[in-house]
């Protein structure tokens, strides 16, 4: 089976509809950076698999891979899709096409199938093809000398395939994982058949030390008569309700506790109220009180009378001061027609100035009482302020006599309903040695009910403990019988472990024998590639037993991971890549193709590495081989030999308007002369 065309459409940095025709010999891809020669390699993956495997970190910046597998430029593309051809030596071939809005049109069994050798494929057989059959720039070292030896060895296993003939290390892992589950079942049974008999070994005891208590029966039933009805129901029954009565009682016990307390506080509180003492300074507060009373009344009328004075000496006050501004104005008039300005009387001019004399002098006598009004009025506010003090102190002292009188009353009455509530005669509010002695009695009734109910359930538990000897028994039996499960199952898990190892070791010595196929082809290709100018081989070594490690050695057991420089790890690492692909019995895919090797080569290795590819396309290798430098790609269509029935071709690559990817030239390589390939066919046989 070979690669026979790729189509594409907005893929990447495609944007056209672009078509690929590969050469049945060989095919080479020329382009600068950036113009879609890898591209065309994660198309032929994509379709296959639907994922492009090369980016060690798929999600970045809440981005993923997903969302640049296809177009992102400028311009709408008209779809989004990708198709593989493939054509096999008969003619026959199928098509792949995976496109954006409904994926793939063949499932990946299908794949499989047209691709993969029946029985012989390994796990995730497309996802192998891919990794083994495209060799990209990126995972040459990578996916060779840069693996742990673990990982080295787990994809040189992977590349040979599945073991031929039953999969028993399946059959191996289904047979323990089966043992390890009848383990687990076994051991969870053990463990709640020890749960039970332990439970059960409680419980006879406990029944045990109740039985050892049993009494009088008919003094114990007598006493459950007061609580629970004789008649209609079991002995059981009767017990259990004398429980609920007992854990009842108790309760009303403790509340009655605080019942007690209280008439002892009312006593003491009745006892305070009806002494000589508080009935003493109570009768005092009421004299007090009315003493102040009549105080703080005689107080506000003194008060009233010094305002009243205060008022009127005002008054006084702005009367004379108004005869004074009336005597001043009449001097000023003077007499008007000899009549007085001011009462209009016939006066001559000496009866008017002695009347005015006479009046200056009255007013001048006069003395103001204003000020004696004030300080009368501010002695009475302070008299009403000192009585209103005392009053409020008096009102005081006999509100807290008759609270206390109040207090004492609700109290009484409060007790006295829950004296009636709880079925008590109403007079012990009045005598708390008769309510203790009515609570004590309560709780010698109820160690008597107590001991009755103990004396009863040890009367069943005698008769329990037979039942519970018998079931005991039949628990060990079970518990044994859970032990002997438990002690197969572990046995089976040892063998099915045992049997694990033991093909697991076996499929591994016949991967080594199979892995003796990858070496003669490791050291051919190491040595035509050349990395090193004195380590002229490469051995490879294995280790382990259960746990695989394949490591790499040149010269004196040295590393080559560590000791070759970039472009001789690259050449390394295409040798056994190149091994690995060849060594594959399970593929049919024959086609090899290689994105940019070349890479940090030198053009003496890199001149090695086009003969090589030569002389895998004449051994019926399709070669895909994409290069940036086109004197390189000139020199590999010269040097892979195109034939009238196998021809090569080539195809360059560039940037269009408007930034797509797309091919702007295609070219059929012309076949060699009959003579050239004569003579290479002589070469090839004689290899």
């Amino acid at each position: 089976m070979r690669l026979d065309y790729l189509e594409l459409c907005g893929f990447r940095g495609f944007r056209e509809r672009q078509r690929v025709d590969f050469g049945p010999g060989f095919t080479v891809i020329c382009g600068r950076n950036g113009v879609g020669k890898s591209t065309l390699c994660d198309a032929v993956e994509f379709a296959l698999t639907g994922q492009i495997d090369k980016y060690l970190v798929d999600k970045a910046a809440r981005e993923s891979l997903d969302d640049y597998v296809w177009w992102r430029g400028e311009g709408q593309p008209e779809a989004h899709f990708v198709t593989v051809g493939f054509r096999a030596d008969d003619g026959s071939g199928f098509a792949v096409t995976r496109s954006r809005e409904t994926g793939a049109d063949r499932d990946a069994a299908r794949i499989e199938a047209l691709l993969c050798v029946p029985g012989a494929k390994p796990e995730r057989a497309l996802q192998q093809v891919c990794r083994t059959s495209i060799i990209r720039d990126e995972w040459i070292a990578a996916l060779s000398l840069d693996l742990t030896e673990t990982q080295r060895f787990e994809l040189v296993r992977a590349a040979l395939g599945a073991i031929e003939g039953p999969d028993y290390a399946a059959k191996a892992r289904e047979v323990m994982s089966s043992a390890e589950g009848a383990h687990n079942t076994a051991a969870h049974a053990y463990e709640e058949a020890r749960a039970r008999l332990t439970a059960a070994l409680t419980d006879l005891e406990e029944t045990r030390d109740v039985a050892l208590q049993a009494g009088d029966i008919a003094a114990a039933l007598s006493s459950l008569d007061g609580l629970t009805p004789a008649g209609g129901q079991d002995l059981g029954s009767r017990v259990a309700a004398a429980r609920q009565a007992l854990a009842r009682r108790r309760l009303s016990l403790g509340e009655m506790g605080g019942v007690a307390d209280e008439v002892r506080a009312v006593t003491a509180l009745r006892d305070t109220v009806a002494g000589p003492d508080f009935r003493a300074g109570r009768d005092a507060a009421a004299v007090a009180a009315a003493e102040a009373e009549a105080a703080v009344r005689a107080a506000r009328h003194a008060l009233e009378a010094a305002e009243a004075r205060l008022h009127k000496e005002q008054e006084t006050d702005a009367l004379a001061a108004s005869l004074a501004i009336l005597v001043d104005h009449g001097s000023r008039v003077g007499l008007h027609d000899d009549r007085c300005p001011l009462c209009r009387a016939p006066q001559d001019a000496s009866e008017f100035e002695t009347g005015l004399a006479a009046a200056r002098e009255r007013l001048a006598a006069r003395r103001s009482g204003v000020p004696e009004a004030r300080a009368e009025l501010a002695a009475a506010r302070t008299r009403h302020e000192a009585a209103a003090e005392i009053l409020r102190e008096t009102e005081a002292a006999v509100l807290r006599f008759a609270s206390a009188e109040a207090e004492l009353s609700a109290r009484e009455e409060a007790l006295s309903a829950e004296l009636v509530r709880r079925s008590l005669d109403g007079k012990l509010a009045h005598d708390a040695g008769a309510l203790d002695a009515a609570v004590q009695a309560e709780r010698s009734r109820l160690i008597d009910l107590e001991r009755s109910i103990l004396t009863l359930e040890a009367s069943q538990a005698v008769e329990r403990v037979t039942d519970l000897e018998a079931h005991l028994e039949a628990l060990r039996v079970e518990a044994d019988a859970a032990a002997d499960r438990l002690a197969r199952a572990r046995a089976a898990v040892t063998a099915a472990r045992t049997l694990d190892r033991t093909v697991r070791r076996t499929n591994a010595e016949i991967i080594d024998e199979r892995l003796a196929v990858i070496s003669p082809l490791l050291n051919e290709l190491y040595q035509r590639l050349r990395p090193h100018s004195e380590w002229r081989t490469i051995d490879y070594g294995i280790r382990g037993d259960v746990k695989r490690f394949l490591s790499l050695r040149v010269g004196n057991g040295l590393n080559p991971q560590f000791v070759f420089s970039s472009g001789q790890r690259r050449a390394a690492g295409l040798a056994f890549l190149l091994s690995v692909h060849l060594s594959r019995p399970w593929c049919t895919w024959r086609t090899l193709m290689l994105d940019d090797p070349v890479q940090h080569i030198d053009d003496f290795r890199a001149l090695h590495l086009v003969e090589v590819l030569s002389a895998l396309q004449r051994s019926g290798r399709q070669i895909v081989c994409a290069v940036e430098d086109p004197s390189l790609a000139e020199l590999l269509c010269r040097r892979l030999i195109s034939e009238p029935t196998s021809p090569g071709r080539r195809h360059d690559l560039d940037l269009v308007s408007g930034g797509g990817a797309s091919i702007t030239r295609s070219t059929d390589i012309a076949p060699a002369m009959a003579g050239v390939l004569g003579r290479t066919r002589d070469l090839s046989a004689a290899g």
